[in-house]
């Protein structure tokens, strides 16, 4: 008897793929991917035995019921039976510890992985203790491996033994899915792969790099700083894998500075790849654009809610897939709250991170309340995985290691040699305290200004503040409430006007979009009072390139009768502490560390405020995990509601679609761009004011469809309401 793994329809058995075949490739595949963590013994006993159900007479003559092929199998039909816990009650059968964690993987290769105990039938314990099938292929008895591939780190164990099991799973599920890809679909798998390599990526970069020095001004200041960061990133490449800080002022080149690390890095050690998690989607794009001039469309994947892929462009698509690109340009949501997921969609990739350099862009934007979760990824990544760690950004969070943090992470060395002195050299403003201003007053400062920024905290603070400047294009508003297509042509007009030979006036009230990363050069910005951190990044959009020769003014106000949340408030208290001490220079680095390990000891109990580590991934040590219940870990609790604003053309012709197709993802994908989040109060408003109830679009906004195809994320599954 033949028994086989894939059919290819109204193709006879004999072009269908055998079972041997696809267990031996996956295998390979799956082991091949774990190797550079030390894992390929464990991936491959996975791959080898993962699909052991579809060994079942019941299951082969599923198989060819489905094709309509009588043979010997045909006796054995007995509906359509599942095969993914087949392979798991095998090996278990013969460990209860190595078993037990290639159980999870093998299990969950389809559906997910699941909990170990659960009321209902989807636990793996309920799994493992069903009455097995007679699985008749031959098979022999599997080596399972005797140790772990990591050294046992304590209290951390249990978080290590749930993370090495999701890499094992991310091998085994990218590894099948390729195999079965190669195999019904050839066209679609030759579009994978053929990368430029790293060693060609550092030569593009160099090229072009060289192209752009050649025209830049050597007697300016700031270009002979960004020099000797350059030279500093260039000097620590060559030192060992680890993890690295690189605290730079805003203007002062960390981009390019950083990419230059990463490749020198990568040649010297090996990399396979380099990966930049980046926390703002208003800030990716602009970073993927550079990344591009200076290394090729080709090389370069962005994977963010807001990016579309041309419907011709499969590469990407499927290169967003599995992170199979050398470089990957990527959001805080997308990449941490993958590596608590538990379904094969988001997991895939996971295997991918291993061995390379990842850079966290604006470290300090990890939400207080996440960041236990977060450092403990980096922290593994880092000791078991074989990725070098870089922690970027001006405004270094004090997430180091010491008596007083001893969860901080330990920290390989700063890349700047001489970081006051940087700071110093590259001052290029003054940030003072200037009291407590109600909206009005705020307005009629603003138009003492020609050419002004003023960030603050709410949507409404904006807005207010807005209301009340003369009605004229010189004054612009930006706010999340704008979908990003529509806050890209305001950032598109409020450049233009800035530009030094069209020097028009331009009055712009933001909230904290604008604050970290966009390129933008104001004289004068005003900042609401928030963490020295925010107010640095706000100083950042002044003075950016150095044009004044004198310090430019950041004045940072309080609002009179303001109510804001907790979060804002516990931030400004810790910044207020600092005004008089540091007036002047609150982007001085001893200014932002003191900021920091006063706002950290404020929040220490709210670190890991979901409970995750403590909860859920500390007791897994004794193999018992809850995977399902881990991945209820999201960056970003949101309570919002998804709306599309569908005023252009375009997003009018989409959000038509809808009603007829059939399969909407690829619809809401591209709508993406034009939606923005507001809470259920807001759309109760918007009814109320339209005197009628918004038009539903039918389709629910699934944790399914949000946190696997767009990155949108929803607290409950709700109506999408769209407006035109």
């Amino acid at each position: 008897m033949q028994y086989y793994a894939h059919s290819l329809e109204g193709e006879p058995p004999e072009k269908w793929q055998p079972l041997e075949e696809h267990l031996k490739n996956v295998a390979e595949k799956a082991a091949d991917f774990a190797r550079p963590f030390g894992g390929d013994s464990w991936a491959r006993q996975a791959g080898k035995n993962h699909d052991l159900g579809k060994g079942t007479k019941s299951w082969q003559a599923y198989l060819r019921r489905v094709n309509e092929i009588i043979d010997e199998f045909a006796q054995f039909y007995d509906g359509h039976p599942k095969h993914a816990a087949e392979g798991a009650r095998w090996l278990f059968k013969h460990s209860k510890e190595a078993g037990k964690i290639l159980a999870y993987c093998i299990a969950g290769h389809h559906g997910g992985l699941p909990n170990w105990d659960d009321p209902g039938q989807a636990a793996l314990r309920s799994k493992l203790a069903a009455l097995p099938a007679e699985i008749s292929f031959p098979v022999s008895r599997p080596e399972l491996p005797a140790e772990l591939p990591f050294p046992i780190d304590g209290d951390r164990f249990g978080f290590q033994l749930q993370f090495f099991t999701r890499m094992i799973f991310s091998c085994l599920v990218d590894a099948d899915f390729l195999d079965t890809e190669c195999f019904l679909d050839r066209n679609r798998a030759s579009w994978r792969g053929n990368y430029p390599d790293i060693a060609s990526l550092h030569g593009f970069f160099w090229k072009n790099f060289d192209k752009m020095r050649a025209g830049a001004d050597p007697a300016l200041s700031v270009n002979q700083q960004r020099e000797k960061v350059l030279a500093d990133c260039l000097d620590v490449a060559e030192q060992q894998p680890g993890i690295y800080t690189l605290t730079v002022p805003t203007g002062g080149g960390k981009t390019l500075a950083s990419l230059a690390f990463a490749l020198n890095h990568a040649i010297r050690y090996k990399k396979q790849r380099i990966i930049y998690v980046i926390p703002f989607t208003s800030i990716i794009e602009q970073n993927a654009k550079v990344f591009r001039d200076m290394l090729g469309d080709a090389a370069v994947l962005e994977h963010h809610c807001n990016f579309i892929t041309d419907d011709n462009d499969w590469k990407s698509k499927l290169a967003a897939e599995n992170w199979d690109a050398p470089i990957i340009v990527t959001t805080n949501v997308q990449f941490f709250d993958s590596f608590y997921a538990n379904r094969t969609s988001r997991c895939r990739k996971l295997h991918n991170v291993a061995n390379s350099v990842v850079i966290f862009d604006e470290v300090q934007a990890i939400p207080v309340e996440k960041l236990s979760p977060c450092l403990e990824v980096i922290r593994e990544l880092s000791a078991n995985y074989r990725v070098t760690t870089v922690l970027c950004t001006a405004t270094q969070p004090a997430i180091s290691f010491s008596e007083q943090f001893p969860n901080g992470l330990k920290i390989k060395k700063e890349i700047i040699h001489d970081v006051p002195a940087l700071f110093a050299n590259l001052k290029r403003t003054r940030e003072l305290f200037v009291g407590t201003l109600n909206e009005e007053e705020v307005a009629a400062r603003l138009m003492r200004h020609n050419q002004v920024l003023c960030i603050v905290n709410t949507r409404q603070q904006a807005l207010d503040i807005f209301n009340h400047l003369p009605e004229s294009e010189e004054n612009i508003h930006l706010s999340a409430l704008m979908h990003p297509v529509h806050r890209s042509r305001k950032l598109k007009v409020i450049r233009n006007r800035l530009k030094p030979e069209n020097n028009q006036t331009c009055r712009v009230v933001s909230t904290q979009l604008i604050e970290a990363g966009v390129d933008v050069d104001f004289p004068a910005v005003f900042r609401t009072v928030a963490g020295i951190d925010s107010i640095a990044q706000a100083a950042g959009r002044c003075n950016r390139n150095g044009r004044s020769k004198t310090p430019c003014e950041v004045s940072v106000f309080a609002l009179q009768e303001n109510s804001e949340c907790s979060f804002f408030r516990l931030a400004a208290q810790s910044s207020e502490k600092l005004f008089d001490r540091f007036a002047g220079c609150l982007t001085k680095p001893d200014c932002v560390r003191a900021y920091f390990e006063d706002y950290f000891w404020k929040n220490e109990q709210r670190m890991d405020q979901d409970g995750i580590i403590k909860n859920f991934c500390r007791p897994a040590a004794m193999g018992d995990i809850q995977f399902k219940d881990i991945a209820c870990f999201q960056m970003i609790n949101s309570a919002t509601i998804p709306i599309i604003i569908a005023l252009d053309e375009e997003a009018r012709e989409l959000a038509g679609s809808l009603k007829f197709a059939v399969h909407k993802g690829g619809i809401l994908r591209k709508l993406q761009k034009y939606t923005v989040q507001i809470y259920p109060y807001q759309l109760t408003e918007i009814e109320n004011w339209l005197e009628s109830p918004v038009p539903e679009v039918k389709v629910l906004c699934s944790d399914e469809l949000y946190s696997d195809t767009t990155g949108l994320q929803c607290s409950q599954p709700q109506g999408q309401a769209f407006f035109g």
